[in-house]
């Protein structure tokens, strides 16, 4: 996943060789940990807006877009789950701390300024220098991460400032890690031997399906809700979720209740249908042809510690296998034609060797066909190096 992005993307030049970022119609994204699968989502968001969209410069987590029709900022970051900050240009600086002071007089016109500069410390410091002799106070703050940027205060009152080929960026909206942390270990319907999946990753998934906001969103394998309750504070309505499991039910009613009230949501304003129901049934408990998009982390297979032998894995795999098989076969009963699927299907590290679940042939032969998220990439790989399973993220659509 640390690949560069433009060999991924179409009509993209190398680094060396793109333009630099305008100071008009551009924006800075600062991309998470998973850099690919973060592009990906913001590929995503901009086209199901019908928004115009290209890429004026990419650097390992540093992507400036250029559109002509950016939405705004600080509610833009509430619908990414891969993107950390969203920085608006205030400016040519070429790293110099009298331009930069400059551009920070005219940004904060009154009361004390008070900013950060990313990856330059030294920069800080004789910016806030320049700022005095102005005759401006001025507090420079070293910010090594999002905590400081967000305890500080620095994107409503001061200023963030990152520099990308000469131009000063100023972060208008910055993922709040509070709310996430919130949402993945506050909730009180958690099943952590199972494993949960996390909420940026259900929002990405659910960005990658592309969906208009009045469009039905389907989890099968809902587990405790992360699906269900991510969409809900991304604007969606009509919203279904399932599991086989009666606890997985309750603890997405739970969930459920728990965000409405966190939230001060109106359950009112919901199309909402829990139920416990096999997966590879449901065609016989929801309509057919009803489904805009299904979002789903099915069951990953048992917990690992790192000691299981790879025949015992294989055999797990192909269970899997079997099961995901089945799901789809349903699946594609309740889906639209053209609907979308977007799924987890794991892999498992096993004394530094993958142990893969092969079932794309069986899943187009059901009558879906790959629709790759981005060039190249028949799925995208979300994993830590600590973890003994990744989740390969594959979208797929109903021929």
């Amino acid at each position: 996943m640390k690949q560069e992005i433009f060999s991924i993307m179409s009509n993209q030049l190398p680094p060396s060789k793109q333009q630099l970022p305008s100071q008009k119609n551009s924006r800075l994204f600062i991309l998470g940990r998973e850099t690919t699968l973060s592009l990906a989502e913001i590929k995503a968001f901009f086209e199901s807006r019908n928004l115009d969209f290209s890429i004026g410069f990419q650097s390992e987590n540093k992507l400036v877009v250029e559109s002509t029709n950016f939405p705004d900022s600080a509610q833009t970051i509430k619908r990414l789950g891969g993107t950390i900050k969203i920085c608006e240009p205030i400016g040519v600086v070429r790293n110099s701390p009298i331009e930069l002071a400059d551009r920070l007089n005219e940004y904060i016109p009154e009361g004390k300024i008070e900013f950060s500069v990313n990856d330059s410390k030294s920069l800080g410091i004789e910016t806030k220098k320049r700022l005095k002799n102005l005759g401006r106070s001025a507090r420079y703050i070293e910010a090594n991460n999002t905590a400081t940027v967000i305890y500080n205060n620095l994107v409503k009152k001061g200023a963030d400032i990152i520099i990308v080929n000469n131009i000063a960026f100023a972060t208008k909206g910055i993922q709040s890690i509070d709310e996430f942390s919130a949402r993945d270990f506050g909730r009180p319907g958690r099943d952590d031997e199972s494993g949960m999946l996390p909420p940026k990753l259900a929002m990405m998934m659910i960005n990658l399906a592309t969906q208009p906001l009045d469009s039905v969103i389907y989890d099968p394998f809902c587990g405790s809700g992360t699906v269900v309750t991510e969409a809900m504070l991304m604007g969606y309505k009509n919203i279904i979720g399932s599991d086989s499991s009666e606890v997985a039910i309750n603890d997405t009613q739970k969930n459920v209740t728990w965000l409405l009230d966190r939230y001060n949501l109106d359950i009112n304003n919901f199309n909402l249908d829990i139920f416990q129901y096999d997966a590879t049934l449901i065609s016989k408990r929801i309509k057919q042809n009803s489904i805009d998009a299904i979002v789903a982390e099915p069951f990953l297979g048992k917990p690992m510690r790192g000691n299981e032998l790879i025949s015992a894995i294989e055999s797990q795999a192909s269970e899997l296998k079997y099961l995901y098989t089945k799901a789809f076969a349903e699946m594609y009963k309740v889906l639209k034609p053209n609907g979308i699927i977007v799924f987890i299907i794991p892999r498992f590290h096993v004394k530094n060797e993958w142990v893969k679940i092969d079932c794309e042939k069986e899943i187009e032969k059901l009558g879906f066909e790959n629709a790759s998220i981005l060039p190249d990439q028949k799925h995208l790989l979300y994993w830590r190096e600590t973890q003994h399973v990744g989740r390969e993220i594959w979208r797929f659509r109903k021929i």
